[in-house]
């Protein structure tokens, strides 16, 4: 066989893929936001505070904007606790208003896994006043208050 000059066409060469979407937050957003994602951009998470402490404490559980309470809490370590007796499995097919109970799980970074004593303490003295005396210790170290009411939040 003669010495040839062999030529490939690279572009042919590559291997057919099906187009990928940019993604939610691609330019010009071409994917529709789920509803969690719509609402962090309608408004910045951290402006709920000022709702929490000014309004929803004071006015009860039934004045909180269920945007605020599905997503922008979370910024704040708040999240919704099930009803009793409602086990992971039903989550995805019940609606929130018959999934939620009015009580909060608030979640407690702990960077590091490290505390010291007055951090402890603390931590000890608002479980005992406002989640019934119980705290979860997660296995990624942090900390879980059970049983938090809107009205005792901040």
């Amino acid at each position: 066989m003669p010495d040839e000059d062999i030529q490939f066409d690279l572009d042919s060469l590559e291997v057919p893929r099906p187009k990928r979407a940019q993604g939610q937050w691609g330019l010009g957003y071409m994917e529709p936001l789920t509803p969690q994602e719509q609402n962090k951009r309608n408004q910045d998470g951290l402006d709920v505070y000022d709702r929490i402490v000014n309004q929803y404490s004071r006015e009860g559980w039934d004045s909180i904007d269920p945007a605020d309470l599905s997503g922008r809490f979370r910024w704040y370590g708040l999240y919704t606790q099930r009803k009793p007796g409602i086990d992971g499995g039903k989550t995805a097919v019940l609606e929130p208003e018959d999934l939620d109970d009015r009580y909060f799980m608030l979640r407690i970074r702990i960077d590091g896994g490290q505390l010291d004593q007055s951090q402890l303490r603390v931590i000890s003295d608002v479980s005992r006043r406002y989640a019934r005396g119980t705290a979860d210790i997660t296995d990624r170290q942090n900390i879980q208050l059970h049983w938090i009411r809107i009205e005792d939040v901040p």
